[in-house]
């Protein structure tokens, strides 16, 4: 589940937030980032068991409806069909993911204010009115489709649900502060106070600029999750279908061996970068989000020769429109290029 574009963005995160700090330990950024990791898959898990979850719940909610002195005909004798959600049912029979829950330490169960949130949101959209009033066929694959789209259209944006998990882990966060921190670059970033200051300032000269993350790690583990539920199927459920943490044992490798060269010898790449900067671009006014991308790129030119070079230029460039200023792509674009070619005509790399 956790891709290359994911552990890229981690690596960026985890060697930022180090070499910030100061805290130049490889070994705790590399348990920094092995947690950061972990957060991520566990966010995996942890919305695709908001389903069963909210369908326990609803069950409960519809009971005590039910059992209301003034009960309604409504709720004395409510719609049942998206408590007995055939799909809802698999996950909550899905060894893998009960296995995990029964472990971790949040429960959906534990806020009841925000199931009751996303239950009414539900409840109110016209996807429920079609799926609970005989406009959707009474099948199986109809009750694959009303999570598919209700997790799409309803809940993966919802802004309550996101505070949750914002409040709750800060590799849930929403990527916007990032993005924040990196608009004011040059400015004081060590207290928060300061911060606050720069970014008041940087709204009233009209260079402010947040938005949210459509490739940002939260995102992406959302994005993970609508695949996943569409791979279910009618007589397997979610059975084998639970995508495990990393495709492979590269890939894991793959996240160690980044930042560990990276923060052993970044430093020393500034000699294939510095000489392609242009006047205008020296490394002392060079921002610390470009500087640490450009590093990142060129670590995997040196160290990973099975990834083509603009394999790596691409995926640095995306990072650098998310996590950086408006300009740093093409400028990230053109450096890692440029370095690219210096490399191969020196024959320090060999690949395409």
């Amino acid at each position: 589940m956790i891709n290359r574009v994911l552990i890229r963005t981690r690596v960026l995160q985890v060697a930022y937030a180090h070499l910030h700090r100061g805290e130049l330990s490889l070994s705790a950024a590399e348990q920094d980032l092995e947690l950061s990791l972990q957060r991520t898959y566990d966010l995996y898990l942890y919305l695709l068991q908001l389903i069963p979850s909210l369908t326990d719940f609803y069950r409960e909610v519809l009971e005590v409806r039910r059992r209301k002195h003034l009960a309604t005909q409504a709720e004395r004798t409510p719609n049942m069909r998206l408590v007995e959600n055939r799909l809802a049912a698999q996950l909550s029979e899905t060894p893998e993911l009960t296995a995990w829950y029964a472990n971790f330490g949040l429960r959906w169960e534990d806020d009841e204010a925000l199931l009751r949130h996303l239950l009414r949101k539900i409840e109110r959209s016209e996807l429920y009115q079609d799926y609970t009033h005989g406009r959707s066929s009474d099948s199986w694959a109809a009750d694959q489709a009303f999570w598919l789209e209700a997790f799409h259209q309803l809940i993966a944006g919802d802004e309550l649900l996101n505070e949750y998990l914002e409040a709750h882990s800060i590799y849930w966060e929403d990527d916007l502060a990032v993005v924040e921190k990196a608009e004011v670059e040059e400015r004081p970033h060590s207290e928060e106070e300061q911060l606050q200051q720069a970014l008041q300032a940087a709204r009233e000269a009209g260079t402010y600029q947040a938005v949210r993350l459509e490739n940002g790690p939260v995102e992406v583990v959302k994005d993970f999750l609508e695949k996943t539920l569409r791979r279910a199927t009618e007589e397997e459920g979610l059975q084998g279908q639970i995508l495990p943490m990393f495709r492979d044992e590269e890939d894991e490798l793959f996240a160690r061996h980044l930042l560990r060269q990276l923060l052993m010898k970044g430093n020393d790449y500034m000699q294939f970068i510095e000489p392609v900067l242009s006047e205008g671009w020296s490394t002392e006014r060079l921002a610390d989000i470009d500087a640490l991308l450009l590093r990142l790129g060129v670590t995997e030119f040196l160290h990973f020769p099975a990834i083509p070079t603009h394999i790596t230029i691409n995926e640095y460039v995306e990072l650098a429109k998310h996590y950086s200023t408006a300009h740093s792509a093409a400028f990230v674009n053109g450096v890692l290029d440029a370095v690219a070619r210096q490399l191969k005509d020196s024959g320090k790399i060999i690949k395409q």
